[in-house]
């Protein structure tokens, strides 16, 4: 794992003590279990309150920005499928996926990992697209 990986990933860990991480075709995965989902998101008709949420990191990051995050397929906002989603994916996790648009708004990031846009704020702006609702 690249050395400003290494460090984004202990920063995450802090919060998110479970996080996996895998590599595959040169792009790193990541994958947080217990992620937790705003009022209103739920898999079916069971409410989402902490699911599982996956995304990958380009080779080119950090100038690379992230984009999107997968959530279990069926996940639904009050029973509405969500708007801007792309087509399944297939992350080096078991599970079915969901793929979300989502992209940073003003990714900066700097040479500390831990200042500046990194993995961490791209983790915590989920919760923003998902308050937006479907």
């Amino acid at each position: 794992m690249r050395p400003r990986l290494e460090q984004e990933l202990a920063l995450l860990r802090k919060y998110y003590p479970d996080i996996e991480h895998r590599e595959q075709g040169g792009e790193d995965w990541f994958r947080i279990p217990r992620f937790a989902f705003p009022a209103g998101w739920q898999i079916g008709e069971k409410p989402a309150e902490k699911e599982p949420v996956v995304f990958k990191i380009v080779a080119s990051y950090p100038a690379g920005e992230p984009y999107g995050f997968a959530a279990p397929t069926g996940i639904n906002f009050k029973g509405i499928a969500p708007k801007d989603t792309g087509s399944a994916i297939s992350p080096p996790f078991d599970g079915s996926w969901q793929h979300f648009s989502w992209a940073p708004d003003g990714w900066t990031p700097s040479a500390d990992a831990a200042a500046g846009s990194n993995l961490l704020a791209w983790v915590r702006s989920f919760t923003q697209r998902l308050k937006e609702g479907a």
